[in-house]
């Protein structure tokens, strides 16, 4: 018997107490950029394990010893003594990141989520963000090399001239690097005819549809005439400016004294974990934190390529 117009067929609605929810185990967790300052800058930390909050790197570049000449043979000589500076970084910075969950919500969990777990990674990332931020941002101290302007895109000459600028003071060009902001990398430096073309140049920005020999898990994009070109959203923006920098790795230095970071000064020690079940609060309290200071080394070592941040290169 044909039955050719229901008038009651059930619907999702109807069965909705008998249809169950599926939690899958996968967890959408936020995006960080790479840290890509700390791995390139001067790390200072092996010198702050034994406490002190003031790490002094004395700078005798800046007066520096002149030749002189013996023009009367058997004269005496004439001696010198430029002045020293006193350059020092303050390890100052205290940085956390605090959670507590209660014993209820714990218990009611998913137990295939390790929420903990999760939260202190994210916590990690947040505290890693924070510090390639306070080295980015010493680029307002920054006055010897400055390129670029915040109204017009960051030109193929600019770039020249950065590179120039710290070549002409006889740093090594083989420990020196530019760090932009990706809007600064794909909408101005990607619209350089010759950075794309390569016809010009021998420039490895893009080679064939893919970026050169890099490292991309520490932000590596490309090469521009024979230097590295790290991406970071870190950069600083203000005043519609991208403050983009080019710079040897003397230029920064930075310094953690976490506790419990006890031999391991190149990795996860610089951030410290910690899970303490509190029975006043019935809950564990998790805490992720860090102790840390930057500061400029070297201020002629670093070039500050400005940029306007809505232009773009046709």
């Amino acid at each position: 018997m044909a039955f050719d117009n229901p008038t009651a067929a059930y619907t999702a609605a109807d069965v909705a107490a008998m249809t169950p929810e599926i939690w899958s185990p996968i967890v959408n967790e936020p995006n960080f950029p790479k840290a890509v300052l700390m791995n390139f800058f001067t790390d200072l930390t092996e010198f702050a394990t034994e406490g002190g909050d003031r790490i002094h790197v004395p700078n005798i570049y800046t007066n520096v010893f002149t030749a002189s000449t013996q023009s009367v043979e058997g004269n005496g000589v004439v001696d010198q003594s430029p002045a020293q500076v006193d350059v020092y970084l303050d390890v100052d910075t205290h940085i956390y990141v605090a959670w507590i969950i209660g014993d209820k919500t714990m218990k009611q969990l998913a137990r295939f989520y390790n929420l903990n777990e999760k939260y202190a990674r994210e916590a990690k990332n947040v505290l890693t963000v924070a510090v390639e931020g306070s080295l980015a941002a010493l680029w307002s101290s920054l006055s010897t090399n400055v390129v670029g302007d915040t109204v017009t895109v960051l030109s193929d000459a600019e770039v020249r001239d950065a590179i120039n600028a710290l070549d002409t003071l006889n740093y090594d060009l083989s420990e020196t690097a530019f760090f932009v902001h990706p809007f600064v990398f794909w909408t101005q430096l990607g619209g350089i005819v010759k950075y794309y073309s390569n016809y010009a140049s021998n420039l490895n920005f893009i080679r064939t549809g893919n970026f050169g020999n890099g490292d991309a898990t520490r932000g590596l994009r490309g090469m521009l005439y024979d230097q590295p070109v790290y991406v970071t959203t870190n950069i600083v923006s203000g005043l519609q400016t991208y403050r983009n920098l080019f710079a040897h790795k003397s230029a920064f230095g930075f310094a953690f004294q976490t506790p419990g970071m006890g031999g391991n000064m190149n990795g996860g020690g610089r951030f410290r974990v910690q899970a303490d079940y509190l029975l006043q609060n019935l809950g564990m309290l998790s805490v992720v934190d860090a102790i840390y200071g930057v500061a400029v080394l070297r201020e002629p070592a670093a070039v500050v390529l400005n940029a306007n941040s809505t232009a773009k290169t046709s």
